[in-house]
């Protein structure tokens, strides 16, 4: 993964939601509901 990211691979299109961490349970809510591609969590504001 490592070498396809640093050749320039765009993993953009496939990140449908992005939440902060303490909103997890949601993430795992629309996981489970089908209606994602990849759920990014922020650890950023911790």
């Amino acid at each position: 993964m490592s070498s396809m990211l640093q050749s320039g691979l765009n993993v953009r299109p496939v990140i449908t939601h992005r939440l902060g961490v303490h909103d997890y349970i949601e993430g795992f809510e629309i996981m489970n509901s089908g209606k994602s591609g990849k759920i990014i969590l922020d650890w950023a504001a911790l």
